[in-house]
């Protein structure tokens, strides 16, 4: 009798100890941190514009309206005359800076043929002084042009060259009464004049200061953007330089290239704030181009595994078991740690490791070298063994493949979104990224690193 109640309790045991939900202990997580991320120099490209219309103004009320000079001899011809000029007229060449006036003139002149000093130190005509005159009835016309150049130099300031390009008196200036053609020595002493407003020009244009804008949007520059769900973008910029000027519709344009080393960080850095360098050679911009870490939660990661195996039925000869979930809970020595949840002839869960392989062409992550985590492994043998089996890796290997094309969509339309917007009040950012490549994986705790390269646009206008 004693018998069969120990074979009977053995079998109620064994019984209730088929029943048991297997729950498999959680491994121990480990985390090897991925190397730094490489700062790729990129070219980002500032075409400045320049509103020359409030300075023009200014050099227009700079210049003197009215001019007068002249020269008196005793022997020979004397003169005097004012020359008053009109508003300036200017005109926009793509290397230079053209402006041309027009103005009157009058002359009065006296001829005397010879001096004697016999009554007056400075001597006197021997003859009545003959005078005359041009233009003090009906002003004669002289046409004025200058031509600025203005280039900048390397701390950042305009630098500028006015010559006086034209001077054409229009109406000619003969006297007729000695048979004298005064309009040479005219045009010599009025241009001699308008010579000395070059040096007044070139001061006005250099005094336009654009160094204090750029400063400050260097310095706007060197810190985080923020980029909602991936951290934040460091311009980074490293040095610059500039190309020639341009001159159109009343402004100058010119582009300011940044060579920049940016990146991408989920935390923001603790970098040396660095001044504004000095103006290097200029060079063609080639768009941004720039590295970023982009965290793919394991959660989310997970929920892609499931589509395909949630509900999934595996049948081993009499027994089933149905997958409720496949969620990836860590990492460990670079392999990947799931757990399996499941019911049917049995429930509970166990856990497994799989080295997550990245195809850079497809884009895609797989999962290979699935294997039963070692406790589990050690619990299987013990209390299932026929759980125990190459045909679930084998299951799960087939579907745990993750497409992260919905990943690179969507960080390209998030960063795109961040880089059109107002960087200061007087600097707005425009950009894209129109090429967005994952090029390393890398496992941590929470998270699936998907270190990438971002190409496209980037480009800052001042106003």
């Amino acid at each position: 009798m004693r018998i069969y109640q120990f074979f009977g309790a053995l079998i109620l045991l064994l019984l209730v100890y088929s029943c048991k939900p297997i729950e498999a202990l959680p491994p121990k997580y480990t985390v090897i941190a991925p190397p730094p991320l490489n700062q790729v120099p990129s070219i980002i490209t500032i075409p400045l514009e320049i509103d020359l219309n409030p300075y023009l103004k200014d050099i227009e009320k700079s210049l003197p309206k009215t001019f007068e000079g002249g020269e008196e001899h005793c022997d020979g011809i004397s003169y005097s005359y004012i020359f008053h000029r009109d508003p300036i007229k200017y005109y926009f060449y793509p290397d230079h800076l053209y402006y041309e006036v027009l103005g009157n003139f009058q002359l009065k002149l006296n001829y005397c043929p010879k001096c004697h000093g016999l009554f007056d130190d400075k001597g006197s005509c021997v003859v009545p002084r003959v005078y005359a005159e041009c233009g003090t009835k009906d002003p004669l016309s002289i046409k004025v042009g200058y031509k600025t150049e203005i280039s900048l130099n390397n701390k950042c300031q305009f630098e500028s060259t006015t010559s006086l390009s034209k001077f054409e008196l229009l109406d000619p200036c003969i006297i007729t009464l000695f048979k004298y053609d005064a309009t040479s020595e005219v045009k010599k002493q009025v241009k001699a004049e308008l010579q000395q407003l070059e040096e007044d020009i070139d001061k006005q244009i250099e005094a336009i200061d654009i160094r204090s804008d750029l400063k400050s949007t260097w310095k706007e520059l060197q810190e985080p953007i923020a980029i909602e769900g991936y951290g934040f973008l460091y311009i980074n910029p490293i040095v610059a330089s500039v190309s020639d000027l341009t001159f159109s519709k009343n402004k100058v344009e010119v582009d300011i290239n940044l060579k920049v080393a940016p990146m991408v960080s989920t935390e923001t850095l603790q970098l040396k704030a660095q001044s504004l360098p000095d103006l290097q050679e200029f060079k063609k911009t080639k768009g941004i181009q720039m590295g970023i870490d982009i965290s793919a939660s394991y959660d989310s990661l997970s929920s892609i595994a499931n589509k395909e195996l949630k509900g999934k039925e595996l049948k081993f000869k009499r027994k089933t078991i149905i997958i409720k979930e496949l969620k990836i809970e860590g990492s460990q020595d670079n392999r990947m740690v799931f757990s399996l949840h499941f019911e049917g002839s049995k429930k509970g869960v166990f856990y497994l490791t799989a080295l997550p392989v990245f195809d850079t062409l497809t884009q895609k992550i797989s999962m290979e070298n699935m294997s039963f985590e070692i406790e589990t492994k050690s619990l299987l043998l013990n209390t299932a063994r026929w759980l125990f089996n190459d045909r679930i890796l084998q299951e799960l290997e087939k579907n745990a493949i993750f497409d992260l094309a919905p990943y690179i969509k969507d960080a390209q339309t998030t960063i795109t979104k961040e880089l059109n917007a107002p960087l200061t009040n007087d600097v707005d950012m425009t950009g894209s990224i129109d090429e967005m490549q994952i090029k390393e994986i890398f496992l941590t705790s929470n998270y699936l690193i998907l270190r990438s390269e971002l190409k496209g646009q980037l480009k800052l206008k001042m106003h």
